[in-house]
């Protein structure tokens, strides 16, 4: 498919992990040539090393942003079984 800018946009349709069916789009990036060179030469999946690190950098941040929006309801949470312990503590058997 041809943008607006006279760019292509990849319609490719690749299989993932557990056979679902993900679209790839094709991007334009900067990489310091010794960095690739090295890369290629190691046989290095560009692509695949991108979208894994892509998806641990989303995880991480979404992960620190849930907790700094959630961090006073946790607070409260532990002051709140600190000061009453937990309503279901006698039925424990561990």
């Amino acid at each position: 498919m041809r943008m607006r800018d006279g760019s292509r946009e990849s319609n490719r349709t690749f299989r993932g992990a557990a056979g679902v069916s993900r679209r790839r789009r094709a991007v334009n990036l900067t990489v310091d040539e010794t960095v690739l060179a090295r890369a290629k030469a190691l046989k290095i999946n560009l692509s695949l090393t991108l979208e894994r690190e892509l998806k641990k950098q989303i995880r991480e941040r979404e992960t620190a942003d849930f907790r700094n929006r959630h961090a006073q309801a946790v607070a409260s949470h532990n002051r709140f079984i600190e000061e009453n312990g937990i309503w279901s503590e006698k039925y424990r058997s561990w």
